[in-house]
């Protein structure tokens, strides 16, 4: 009995290596599952999107799926959502939506749905575009394309490809070249190709943080806030964000100091697109005498030595609640906007080889 007890232990050490090996495989199957695009579809959104294009725009490791896609592949406008999920690595989720859309004047500058310009990096070598890690991007497609995505527009319409970042964050550079390729298919599709989707384009990255000089923010020189932008304890000169690495957009992000979390933000470009999108779809300006160009409260195109330059200044909401605060509200708020931008006009039209202005 003794020699049979000693000969089943061999067995016993066979199955329990058995159950190792099973649960071994099981872990890295899950790891493998979770944390890779092994077995996975190599192509989203109707073929719209290749897997490692995705994978570099949503960066690290982790599995990247389809969670919702809207529009005939066959024709060019679309959304489409996507995620990379990733399990025992510790990399967070990250969700994408990618979709064309339409956007009027010089919309990176002056809506609030694309806050902080300077934090952007910008397009360079012709296509007009910008990504943000924390944000997203868009694309500007060729004019010849805005009545054929999404059907006939407005004059002052642009059709764009643009990203939004629902969850985590993405590669900038990865991001890019996604909505490049995406912009190109869709120009494709409508029957206005155009050269300049042809590449991925380059990037022009913002400078770090840095203190505020309240006698030349945003580096301007001769450039003051007025006093009555200001708000004690609420809203005052801290720390700016500058991207001037760009050949022809400039952008400056004031992150205002005090409880308020108040940002306003400057900019200037000459980018063709936008400059004609914002001329078309003007509306609230003055023009200016002596053919210098228009001009209101927050936003002037002005006619310049090497062509038109649009310059923008935009608050955020937080701003706005800061002054009130201090009491001015109404029309008294906009006077407030309208002398910081005739301030920033006056100190950086030379800069841009512009006139001096007065805004009406």
């Amino acid at each position: 009995m003794e020699a049979q007890a000693r000969k089943k232990r061999p067995i016993r050490g066979a199955a329990v290596a058995s159950v190792v090996v099973v649960a071994v495989a099981a872990v890295a199957s899950s790891y493998l599952w979770w944390n890779t695009n092994l077995l996975g579809a190599d192509s989203f959104c109707g073929g719209r999107m290749e897997s490692g294009e995705l994978e570099a725009a949503l960066g690290s490791t982790g599995r990247v799926s389809e969670v919702r896609a809207d529009g005939d592949p066959r024709r060019p406008a679309f959304s489409c959502t996507v995620e990379r999920t990733s399990r025992f690595v510790g990399g967070g989720d990250r969700r994408v939506t990618v979709r064309t859309h339409t956007e009027e004047g010089a919309f990176p500058f002056t809506t609030h749905v694309w806050k902080n310009p300077a934090s952007r990096s910008y397009f360079t070598g012709g296509l007009t575009g910008a990504v943000s890690e924390d944000f997203g991007g868009y694309v500007v497609l060729p004019t010849s394309c805005r009545d054929k995505v999404h059907g006939p527009q407005d004059d002052g319409v642009t059709t764009v490809v643009e990203a939004e970042v629902e969850k985590g964050t993405v590669d900038a550079a990865g991001l890019a070249r996604l909505l490049t390729r995406s912009a190109r298919q869709v120009a494709e599709r409508a029957g206005c190709g155009s050269e300049s989707l042809s590449a991925a384009p380059g990037l022009a990255a913002p400078s770090a943080p840095r203190a505020t000089d309240a006698r030349n923010v945003c580096g301007v020189p001769g450039f003051v806030l007025p006093k009555e932008a200001l708000v004690t304890s609420r809203a005052e000169p801290g720390q700016e964000q500058v991207n001037d690495a760009s050949p022809g957009t400039w952008a400056c992000d004031l992150h205002l100091a005090g409880s308020a979390k108040a940002v306003v933000s400057f900019s200037a470009t000459s980018d063709r697109n936008l400059v004609e999108a914002a001329t078309e779809a003007w509306g609230g300006s003055a023009t200016l005498p002596d053919d210098k160009g228009r001009a209101g409260v927050d936003e002037a195109v002005l006619h310049c030595a090497d062509g038109d330059v649009h310059f923008a200044t935009k608050e955020n909401t937080d701003y706005y609640g800061a002054l009130r605060a201090a009491g001015i509200r109404g029309l008294a708020s906009v006077e407030v906007t309208k002398a910081t931008f005739q301030n920033f006009l006056d100190a950086a039209a030379a800069a841009h080889a512009c006139p001096r202005v007065t805004i009406p």
